[in-house]
């Protein structure tokens, strides 16, 4: 695993802001569901620190401990800052419980829900965080979980992806909602 400054942002930020974006499985930072929160943070003036896995990276057993370790180096690799963020997309999403040791918000897109811990973090979370599924994504089920401080949204026939199979107007118009949501939550935590 290693961590790269976004391109664009100075290592020297005016504000004392600091995102990190955390990858899926197979859905790397450039991909545009990642790829686009990272610009809109830049334009705000945040220091976006990316992580990016690498051929020797194995979760093991303990997908949620691996994902800790890499939002912790990424971090570490940022500089200090006032306001922290995580931008997760579905395997990065096993930082939930960090996250929220940690306090740090976030915005989980296509979170793993079918996983027990994630579910219990955010059923007890008082933690204000974003989360973006699409209603066909089978790791989507935000039943139970509507008592937990996160704002969720549902995105109508997206997948995992959050992509409308066989119909790219209506995934450009699914992908449009979810950056749309994003910020409108970055407005509401950091005007």
């Amino acid at each position: 695993m290693e961590t790269f400054l976004w391109p664009g942002c100075e290592s020297h930020q005016r504000e004392n802001k600091v995102a990190v974006l955390v990858p899926g499985a197979g859905y790397k930072v450039e991909s545009p569901l990642l790829y686009w929160p990272a610009e809109q943070l830049r334009d705000r003036g945040w220091q976006v620190q990316a992580i990016r896995w690498t051929g020797d990276d194995e979760p093991g057993d303990d997908p949620h401990e691996f994902a800790a370790r890499a939002v912790q180096q990424a971090f570490a690799e940022s500089p200090p800052a006032d306001h922290r963020l995580i931008v997760a997309k579905s395997f990065g999403t096993f930082s939930i419980p960090w996250a929220e040791e940690a306090q740090v918000p976030a915005i989980w897109l296509t979170p793993i829900l079918t996983d027990d811990l994630i579910r219990r973090t955010l059923t007890e979370t008082a933690k204000p965080d974003l989360l973006i599924g699409g209603s066909k994504d089978k790791f989507w089920v935000p039943d139970a979980l509507s008592e937990a401080a996160a704002t969720f949204v549902e995105i109508q026939d997206a997948n995992h992806s959050l992509e409308v199979p066989n119909d790219w107007r209506a995934s450009i118009a699914a992908h449009v909602q979810v950056f749309t949501a994003i910020e409108q939550f970055l407005t509401s935590r950091h005007p």
